[in-house]
């Protein structure tokens, strides 16, 4: 096994891991950004154009100059959580990788704000070695890193250092047995069933009564069609413990499949982005289609069914660098310092490994904030945290889920880009759905009727439909975002710490237009076989229309009992389209991605009224 390795390998004050090591360690290049508080956008202020030793952030430093510099929380739209006073202090990160994530780097220091160390508890199993790792703590800077950065004279909280859910508790999970000894494979490192299934079971089912919200794994082995018992355990698991969000990422294969686990079916998978505004599939972001395995027939049917759901920023990033002798770093023994330095930082590291932390520090702090505003309980069902993701996302320089025109109906057996999923995560957006949506979940579980955003989670019986109604006509040219997303059946036996897929379900989403209030004229539909998301992108004139969720049949069931029915989220949003005269580009650098961009904007312009007060606020 092996975390998806950064394609670079430097660190601020320091040299690339396989540079030999001489002389003194140079001092900072740059001065931080100190605020007396908290992160800068909940201080009111602007974020900096030059940045000393790391926030979470992404652009190109070298020497002693840095720019141009984007802070990844913004660019992702993390803010309206922050200018909520938002930051996931009430929620449990679970980080399953190698090794542990080191605390004691200052960014995840929140002694100045009379906490806790960030890492509340350490998960791992019998005969694991339990060490300290890289990898893990970059991972961890870009989940829960507070955002504590010395700078000789003053210290504070800062932009600089920041996570996306700079509050949330981390619960560090480690699963390697060995970790290589050669200089050519850093980071690489062994494990078992039996040293990695314990470490899951912990973080989805709780110790002491208390769960992980999300858990993040950044790392991959292969196992495409996600039929390893770590695979099937954890997707067993994410079945059982449906409010803890699974997210992965989804590997640096140059394109190649996806590795797991990122490749399970009950989860999240995290492509990367990069390039004008994060918008460009990194290069070497894994992508592709994967195998289907059926147990009733025991086939495989290869290259069916899309692993990435979204993507994040995953290029160029500046992150908490742990330099001690254990875990990963232990052959280079010419740059290993005992103690570590609690100040260093890698910079220009690629990788998802960097991608899905931000997409699982996202969900912290939509359930941070679900626990703030309240509602219904169902929203920290990981079937609409899913949902309202896919459906809130931006799209991609070349997003492509395979829809076409036939006799006037869109359709797609793809549901999902090979590379980018649903495209790129937007917390904005999906803050507002999620909290302020015009629809948060229905009465009953059959469908009724809607606003022009929302979310639902329903049921939907064998044979069955479930009819969703826009309770609003669209008055002009529209742009609709829809995504459903249910779990692969699966049973988890905690004695034999196994898992088993027991049903797959194929359903299918459909959007139609009305008249006189009935469900009259097929517009576009969804209607995948393999996958258990289906996604539409679709623009539509004037007039009345409504979502329909069917189950046509299971694509297996072996079960103890037959499956009846089958539960799922479904989330939506319609943003007017501008005439393209409307929209003015901010910078002309954004020619080239002008198109996708522009739209881009027009959603935000269309969302500009919207707001999330804090909470009781």
């Amino acid at each position: 096994m092996h975390p998806p390795l950064p394609t670079a390998s430097h660190w601020v004050r320091g040299r690339s891991p396989r540079e030999p090591a001489s002389g003194a360690w140079p001092g900072p290049i740059l001065v931080a950004l100190v605020l007396a508080g908290l992160p800068a956008s909940a201080a009111g202020q602007s974020p900096p154009t030059s940045v000393a030793r790391g926030d979470f952030i992404t652009g190109p430093l070298s020497g002693t100059s840095a720019g141009p510099l984007v802070f990844v929380n913004e660019a992702v739209g993390a803010g309206i959580f922050y200018d909520a006073n938002i930051f996931g202090g009430s929620a449990i990160i679970g980080n399953v990788e190698a090794g542990f994530v080191w605390n004691g780097h200052e960014v995840f220091d929140r002694s100045v704000l009379g906490f806790g160390p960030a890492v509340a508890r350490h998960v791992t199993a019998p005969n694991n070695t339990g060490e300290i790792d890289f990898h893990a703590t970059m991972v961890g800077h870009v989940l829960a890193g507070t955002g504590y950065v010395s700078t000789g004279s003053s210290a504070g909280l800062s932009y600089v250092g920041t996570g996306i859910a700079p509050l949330a508790t981390l619960w560090s999970g480690a699963i390697a047995t060995s970790y290589a000894t050669g200089t050519n494979t850093i980071g690489s490192f062994e494990a078992t069933p039996a040293s990695t299934v314990p470490v899951y079971q912990a973080m989805f089912q709780g110790v002491s009564g208390t769960r992980a919200d999300v858990v993040n794994s950044s790392f991959g082995y292969a196992d495409p069609s996600a039929m390893e018992l770590e695979s099937l355990a954890i997707d067993a698991l994410a079945v059982q413990n449906p409010t803890v969000t699974f997210v992965a990422a989804a590997g640096n294969a140059n394109g190649a499949a996806v590795s797991a686990p990122g490749s399970v079916y009950n989860g999240i998978t995290v492509g990367s982005v990069g390039g004008s505004g994060f918008l460009v599939p990194s290069g070497f972001s894994s992508r592709g289609p994967v195998g289907f395995f059926n147990p009733q027939t025991s086939g495989t049917i290869m290259g069916v069914r899309a692993a990435v759901d979204i993507a994040a920023p995953g290029e160029l990033a500046f992150l908490a660098a742990y330099l001690g002798p254990t875990g990963g770093l232990r052959p280079l023994t010419n740059v290993t310092r005992d103690p570590s330095p609690d100040d260093l930082y890698f910079i220009d590291q690629d990788g998802t490994s960097f991608a899905s932390p931000v997409v699982a520090g996202g969900v912290a702090l939509m359930k941070d904030a679900a626990r703030g505003f309240g509602g219904p309980v169902t929203q920290f069902d990981s079937r609409v945290v899913k949902a309202v993701l896919m459906a809130t996302a931006d799209e991609t320089i070349g997003w492509n889920n395979g829809q076409t025109t036939v006799d006037g109906v869109v359709r797609t057996t793809q549901a999902l880009d090979y590379g980018t999923g649903a495209g790129l995560v937007d917390l904005e957006a999906a803050g507002i759905t999620y909290i302020r949506g015009a629809t948060r979940d229905l009465p009953g579980s059959v469908g009724g009727t809607i606003g022009g955003d929302g979310w639902d989670f329903g049921a939907v019986a064998t044979g069955g439909a479930n009819d969703y109604a826009l309770g609003t006509s669209l008055t002009g040219t529209t742009q609709l975002q829809v995504s459903l997303n249910w779990f692969t059946g699966g049973v988890f036996d905690a004695a034999g710490f196994t898992g088993t897929r027991t049903s797959f379900a194929n359903l299918d989403l459909q959007v139609w237009s009305l008249t006189s209030g009935s469900f009259a004229t097929l517009v576009a539909e969804s209607v995948s076989l393999y996958n258990n998301s289906e996604m539409l992108r679709v623009t539509l004139p004037a007039g009345d229309y409504g979502l329909r969720v069917t189950l046509p049949g299971m694509i297996y069931d072996v079960g103890a009992t037959g499956a009846t029915a089958e539960s799922y989220g479904l989330a939506w949003t319609t943003v007017p389209v501008p005439e393209p005269s409307a929209v003015v580009l901010a910078a002309t650098g954004l020619a080239l991605a002008g198109a996708v961009i522009r739209r881009r904007f027009a959603r935000r312009a269309a969302r500009g009224a919207a707001v999330m007060d804090g909470p009781g606020g």
